[in-house]
Order: C-alpha cells, then sequence, then structure tokens
C-alpha cells in the first residue's frame, strides 16, 4: 500500500524551496545545479521539492507539468504543500484563483498568471493525489511545514490524504462541539490536532493583537517548532525567510526564501538582484545555492 510517507530516494540530493508558480526561478536555479532541460545530472544527483509549488506566480500550471514530469520519469520527488492540500480540498483561498480561471488581485493590482481550465484541472489534482505528505531515509527527512514524531504513525496507516484529512476534521468538530473554546480556539484545534494541517502547516498559537494577511485577519501564529527539534536532519519550507536569516537548528533547515512573493518585486521594475530568492539545499554538502547563481556555505 502506498502510504503518506515515502523512502527518500539514496544519493546526493537538492532539495528545492517553495517554488510558488515561478517557472523562471526554477530553471534557472536548475541550471545552477548542473541540470539540464529534462532533470538528468552530469553525477547522478536529483531534485526533491518541498511543496507549495502552486499560487502567487505567474505560472503554476508549467511548474506543476515540470515538476510532474520529473517525478515520473524519477529525477525529482515531491511533498505535498499547504497550497496543495488546499487546491485538494476544493477550498478557495486568497491566492488560488488561477486554479479556478480566475485573476489574482492584491490591493488592486493584478498579478499575471497563467489560469487553469477543465482540460489540466484534473490532472493536477491527480497528480496532487499522488504526493506524500514526508519523504525520509536514515540521514535526512524532508516535509513541508513541521515533523512531529507523534502524528508521523497515522501517515503509515493510510493512502489517502483527503479522507485522512476529513477523518480528523471530524473527531475535532464532535470533541470540541459543546466544549468552551471560542471560534479561534476551536480553530487551533483543527489547526494542531489534525495530522495533516500540522504537517503541511505547522503549529500555531494565539495572539492577543491580530493582523491582516493573506487576505484575511489573523488571530493565530506559527510557532518555530524547530526551537525543540533534535532529530534525524529535517529540511523544510513553508516559513519564508525574505531577510536571510535562516530559521533551523544543528538538526533542521528551512529552504524557503520567500519567492512567492517575487511579483511585488517585479511590479516595483526590478528585473534581477532580487531579494526574494528561489534556493536549494544540496546535500550532503549542506551548501544553499540560488536561483540567480550566487551560493553559501550552511
Amino acid at each position: 500500500m502506498r502510504t503518506l510517507i515515502s523512502h527518500l530516494s539514496s544519493g546526493p540530493l537538492d532539495i528545492v524551496g517553495d517554488v510558488h508558480g515561478e517557472i523562471d526561478p526554477l530553471l534557472s536555479l536548475m541550471h545552477h545545479l548542473g541540470y539540464d532541460e529534462h532533470g538528468s545530472h552530469p553525477d547522478n544527483r536529483k531534485l526533491v521539492f518541498v511543496g507549495d509549488l502552486t499560487d502567487r506566480g505567474p505560472d503554476s500550471l508549467t511548474v506543476v507539468d515540470l515538476v510532474q514530469t520529473l517525478t515520473e520519469i524519477q529525477r525529482a520527488q515531491c511533498v505535498l504543500g499547504n497550497h496543495e492540500l488546499n487546491i485538494l480540498l476544493n477550498q478557495r483561498k486568497h491566492d488560488n484563483g488561477w486554479f479556478y480561471g480566475e485573476e489574482f488581485a492584491d490591493n488592486g493590482y493584478i498579478v499575471p498568471q497563467a489560469l487553469a481550465n477543465n482540460n489540466n484541472r484534473d490532472r493536477i489534482l491527480d497528480f496532487f493525489n499522488t504526493l506524500p505528505i514526508a519523504l525520509e531515509r536514515e540521514d535526512l527527512r524532508v516535509i513541508h511545514a513541521c515533523w512531529h514524531a507523534p502524528m508521523m504513525k497515522s501517515l503509515r496507516e493510510t493512502e489517502g490524504v483527503i479522507a485522512l484529512t476529513e477523518q480528523h476534521e471530524d473527531l475535532i468538530e464532535k470533541r470540541t462541539e459543546n466544549s468552551h473554546l471560542d471560534e479561534v480556539d476551536i480553530s487551533l484545534e483543527h489547526q494542531n490536532q489534525n495530522p495533516v494541517r500540522r504537517l503541511t502547516s505547522g503549529p500555531e498559537e494565539r495572539i492577543h493583537s491580530p493582523f491582516f494577511a493573506s487576505g484575511k485577519m489573523r488571530h493565530e501564529q506559527r510557532v518555530q517548532w524547530w526551537n525543540n527539534y533534535n532529530e534525524t536532519f529535517c529540511v523544510f519550507g513553508h516559513y519564508s525567510i525574505p531577510d536571510g536569516k535562516p530559521r533551523g537548528n544543528q538538526s533542521s533547515f528551512c529552504v524557503d526564501y520567500g519567492v512567492g512573493k517575487r511579483w511585488t518585486e517585479r511590479r516595483q521594475g526590478r528585473t534581477k538582484g532580487f531579494t526574494l530568492k528561489l534556493a536549494a539545499l544540496r546535500w550532503p554538502e549542506k551548501l544553499i545555492v540560488f536561483d540567480e547563481g550566487e551560493s553559501r556555505q550552511l
């Protein structure tokens, strides 16, 4: 039975951060890593994607098509991100309108995007349904947002991410139905106690001063789970680090450098030298390579 935890490829890897529809930075990054247009590498390296292939950027369609092709010919692997999960669950969000054929507008500005249609939606859903939530081998783990050992067991016992999500949603709804919890606390229960939610978008906690982000008021904030993580080295995305200050510790590393909002820099007229980047972590070298060619040691 295919489970939601898969074996991570052996040998040297290049683990790519959240792409968010930015096809040009992805192709540029692959070039600087030494891959050809078919995903072949002279040193037999393989690509691993941490999820969030889609939304925000100009061409989620081509990104998904490329990653699907690379995974099918076994030159890449990919885990499920929260943005793919939203689409699988048919949950419309602030920035996934492209999948429904709708333009993405932010503060009145239309972000240029390729829009999906009936001919490619089913293919995209079928591909997302094949993605595991986690990849692991003896020396390395890859997940989109959070590795939480107690919740990994449920991933090994099912092959259906939608069924697992809905099963836990029902359990949490029944448990909180007549409780004293308010709307925010119930939302946190769904986030923190549903293994699919927690692993693909991380644990959260209540805050006293709500803020506006991604089209709605937020009463919760993300928890830096990696501060208490000291197991097998884990690479993850999700927690955008546009300031360049790494998130993680001696046992973990976040490879999301914020390329998902690069459209804001292009809107200001920038064409190169971007602050928001797409990055890959080379393993086992622990070298970070960016889409415009620069690199640094972890």
